[in-house]
């Protein structure tokens, strides 16, 4: 199976109505500049003379950017190791070819196809209390089992917004996620007990430089405490100061399976995150949940629901569930003319 072509595809998928932060909550950082609205993906593909396409997708990025190809043309597939294929882009679309040429999906790559479905959480942005109730309100009715809210410290509606999310949907479970802008444990101290008994997760509630706070809150709260690590020694470190209730894991594959075994020789439970990516980044992200058999908190594989259009042809999640799609490699394939109606621009190499 030998690489014939390959092509880019620049799309930019607008966000729906409900998700994103607007008025005062609507602010630019370094991190994010323009609106997440803004962010382009590309749609990747390998073409080999033996008919399979590999499907890849860079991660979100704003603005222009160029592209130099991999140095891919000509070579065989099965040359390729997928242990050192990862992170992203054009190494998803050569795994996604190595599972299509042995006919395995790629979560059996990846260590086994150990789960059918993997829950994921519904996703929004900073916004009132009332843009949250309606919010969470969509979430029951799309069989959603939990809520993941952005949130700071200086819009002192935590406690409101989740409460208000309760009360339309009491099944719900609320993850808290302010990027670490509680900013100390004296705040979040504070928050966990005003919401004692509530089922609620604190994701990266402050900076993790002293895990012995991170500790104090698990043992003195009820809130499930929840750093977002992207190192596997983090965990380790976590895992031997008891500081954590459960992980949120920011690699996407090997690494991801590397940090949940760890977290798993504890019994504590992780989930996927994400860059609120497109479906052929969720994708990846969900074969390497599947191989993960403590990935039972909900992932944050919310492109299917949060945009317009996934770019898939089936989309990946229902009743709160993402599940494995059966086919081999990554097992999903594009919607064309979705792909054309969100494209900016096109290359392929050789031109």
């Amino acid at each position: 199976m030998i690489v014939t072509r390959l092509e880019r595809t620049v799309c930019c998928v607008p966000f729906l109505p409900g998700i994103l932060p607007t008025g005062k909550y609507d602010e630019a950082t370094p991190a994010y500049p323009e609106p997440l609205s803004a962010r382009r993906q590309d749609v990747l593909r390998i073409h080999t003379d033996a008919g399979p396409v590999g499907l890849g997708m860079s991660g979100p990025y704003f603005g222009d950017r160029d592209e130099t190809p991999p140095d891919l043309i000509g070579k065989d597939i099965r040359t390729f190791e997928p242990r050192h294929l990862g992170g992203g882009g054009w190494q998803i679309a050569l795994l996604d070819l190595i599972g299509k040429h042995i006919g395995w999906p790629l979560c059996r790559i990846f260590g086994g196809r150990l789960q059918e479905k993997v829950p994921v959480d519904y996703w929004i942005g900073r916004m009132s209390t009332e843009d949250t109730a309606a919010a969470a309100r969509r979430a029951r009715e799309q069989g959603f089992h939990g809520l993941k809210m952005k949130c700071k410290w200086e819009d002192a509606n935590m406690e409101d917004r989740t409460r208000a999310a309760l009360e339309v949907a009491p099944d719900l479970r609320i993850v808290l996620d302010p990027n670490e802008r509680f900013y100390n444990l004296d705040n979040a101290l504070d928050l966990a007990r005003r919401l004692d008994g509530l089922d609620v997760i604190f994701e990266d509630p402050f900076p993790k430089s002293n895990l012995a706070e991170y500790r104090r809150l698990k043992e003195e709260t009820s809130v499930v405490v929840a750093p977002h690590f992207q190192q596997p020694r983090q965990i380790v470190d976590a895992v031997h100061l008891q500081a954590a209730d459960a992980f949120n894991i920011a690699p996407s594959d090997w690494g991801f399976l590397d940090m949940a075994r760890v977290a798993a020789s504890a019994d504590i439970p992780v989930w996927q995150a994400s860059n609120v990516d497109l479906g052929v980044f969720d994708a990846f992200r969900l074969h390497a949940a599947a191989a993960a058999p403590n990935c039972t908190l909900g992932s944050d594989l919310c492109g299917n629901f949060v945009h317009e259009h996934s770019l898939l042809a089936t989309p990946l999640v229902e009743d709160g569930y993402a599940r494995v799609p059966p086919g081999p490699g990554l097992g999903v394939d594009l919607d064309a003319e979705a792909v054309s109606r969100y494209a900016l621009c096109c290359q392929q190499w050789p031109d």
